[in-house]
C-alpha cells in the first residue's frame, strides 16, 4: 500500500469533504476494490469516513472532523508541509494552503500538549517515571471517551495472559498510584478496570457506542472494600522524609526522641512491597512483623544474586 496515495485520499476528503469511489479510482488509476482497502485503512487509523449510497451519496468525513495531532509524527508533518508548499501553484484553489494551516495548528497543540488531562477545573500531569508510557495512552483514551469511540486493545493481565479486546471507554481512573481505563469490555460483556501500563497496543476505531449506566462508584468502592489493609510502621532516615510525606501525608511522620517514624493504614499488596523495597536501607519496617520478615528475605535473595555475580 502506497503511503502517498493514502495521504492524498485523506487530503482530498479534508479539502473537498465529499468525493466518490469512482472519482478516486480514476484519479489514482486504481480499481474500486483497491480504493476500498485504502478507505478501510484510514478508518482503522481513526478517520471517521461516511459512505452513503445512492445518486446523491458519496464518500465524506464528519463535518467537525479535524486531523488529529497524533496521526503524523513531527518529522512527517514537516515533510508533508514541504510537499504541499512545493505543489501549491499546481492547483487553482487554496486546498494546499488550508491543509498547511491545519498542520500548523497541530504543531502548536503538540508544543503545549505535555499534560495528561487538562480542563478548566482539573489539571493532571504525568511528570513521573512512567510518563512516557502512560501519557499517550491517557490522551488517546481521553479523545475516545469524548468522541464515544470503541478502542481495540492488546492487554496482558496479572497472570501474564495476553488477550485482544474491543472496549467502550467511560472513565480514566487514578487508583492506588496507577492509571486505569474503566471500560465496557465487549469480550466479557461487563465493565472492567484495565491498567494502562498493561496495555501494549491500542487503536481508536470508527465504531461509536452509546453510554449506559456504568456504576463506576459502586464498582470502585467494592474493589477498595475487598482489599486487605495493614497498620504499617517503620523507622526512616531524614533524607527520605519528603518522599514519605508525599506518599503517606504529613501527619504520618512523627519524631520520637532523635528518630523519625511513619505510621499509616495501607493496602497490603505487591505495590506496597515494591514501594518499601524502593527505599532500600533508608527505612526499617517495624510492624507488621511478617512484612518486615518478607522484606528481609527479599534483601537476602538480592544479596545472593549479586554475590553470585561477583564469583
Amino acid at each position: 500500500m502506497q503511503q502517498d496515495v493514502l495521504f492524498s485520499i485523506l487530503t482530498i476528503l479534508l479539502s473537498q469533504r465529499k468525493t466518490s469511489r469512482a472519482a478516486l479510482s480514476e484519479r489514482f488509476s486504481l480499481s474500486p476494490r483497491t480504493i476500498s482497502r485504502y478507505l478501510r485503512t484510514l478508518e482503522d487509523s481513526g478517520v471517521p469516513i461516511i459512505c452513503e449510497p445512492g445518486r446523491h451519496g458519496g464518500i465524506m468525513l464528519y463535518d467537525d472532523y479535524t486531523l488529529d495531532k497524533s496521526f503524523f509524527s513531527e518529522a512527517e508533518t514537516l515533510r508533508i508541509k514541504d510537499a504541499l508548499d512545493r505543489t501549491e501553484n499546481e492547483y487553482g484553489d487554496r486546498a494546499n494552503r488550508a491543509i498547511i494551516e491545519k498542520l500548523d495548528s497541530m504543531d502548536k497543540v503538540r508544543e503545549r500538549d505535555s499534560y495528561a488531562v487538562k480542563q478548566d477545573d482539573l489539571f493532571i500531569d504525568c511528570d513521573y517515571e512512567q510518563a512516557a508510557v502512560v501519557r499517550p495512552k491517557i490522551k488517546l483514551f481521553s479523545a475516545a471517551i469524548e468522541q464515544r469511540r470503541v478502542v481495540d486493545i492488546k492487554y496482558t493481565d496479572a497472570r501474564g495472559y495476553v488477550s485482544f479486546r474491543s472496549v467502550e471507554p467511560y472513565t480514566l481512573v487514578f487508583k492506588a498510584g496507577a492509571w486505569y481505563i474503566y471500560a465496557l469490555c465487549r469480550l466479557r460483556g461487563d465493565f472492567r478496570l484495565f491498567k494502562l501500563t498493561r496495555i501494549s497496543d491500542m487503536r481508536v476505531t470508527s465504531k461509536s457506542f452509546t453510554c449506559t449506566e456504568s456504576k463506576l462508584v459502586e464498582k470502585l468502592g467494592l474493589e477498595f472494600y475487598n482489599e486487605v489493609y495493614a497498620d504499617l510502621e517503620f523507622e526512616l532516615f531524614p533524607t527520605v522524609t519528603d518522599s514519605i510525606v508525599d506518599w503517606l501525608g504529613v501527619d504520618a511522620v512523627r519524631e520520637r526522641g532523635t528518630k523519625l517514624y511513619a505510621t499509616a493504614e495501607v493496602p497490603l499488596n505487591d505495590a506496597l512491597y515494591k514501594k518499601l523495597l524502593s527505599y532500600g536501607s533508608s527505612i526499617k519496617v517495624i510492624s507488621p512483623p511478617f512484612l518486615a520478615e518478607r522484606l528481609a528475605e527479599e534483601a537476602r535473595l538480592m544479596l545472593s544474586v549479586y554475590d553470585k555475580g561477583t564469583d
